[in-house]
């Protein structure tokens, strides 16, 4: 399945039983450091389906979009979150207004997993752990 066919599934689902009353909507930019929008929140989806949850204890989140994330939601007015659904189907999700900034540490991970560039750059990430966020699904 196409990254884009996956990120409409997790939409569909998360509006279906998170966001019934206030969906998050596609925003139309195919790279973003910020991939859906509603009245309240702006949010980073990620799928994570290689490892569950507890794999890691959670996620990592790269410092490029923790920032981008945290100073659009002042400019908006709206709350950062970061969204990832595990391949045990659950979706956990972290509000970055919440949370002390992670340790920022580098690791060689691939450029774009989704858009064909899966050489292995540095890039600077933190931790996001389970018991920092919350479980959605």
């Amino acid at each position: 399945m196409s990254w884009q066919q996956t990120q409409r599934n997790m939409i569909r689902e998360l509006n279906e039983k998170i966001f019934s009353r206030d969906p998050i909507i596609l925003l139309k930019e195919s790279y973003s450091s910020m991939d859906v929008r509603n009245s309240n929140y702006i949010m980073e989806l990620k799928n994570r389906e290689k490892y569950g949850p507890n794999d890691f204890d959670g996620s990592l989140i790269e410092k490029i979009k923790y920032d981008f994330l945290v100073n659009q939601a002042k400019v908006e007015d709206k709350i950062p979150g970061y969204v990832c659904r595990f391949n045990d189907s659950s979706y956990w999700a972290w509000n970055l207004n919440e949370l002390e900034e992670p340790t920022w540490y580098k690791k060689d991970l691939p450029q774009s997993t989704h858009f064909g560039k899966l050489e292995f750059i540095p890039k600077d990430v933190g931790d996001l752990t389970l018991k920092q966020g919350k479980k959605l699904i």
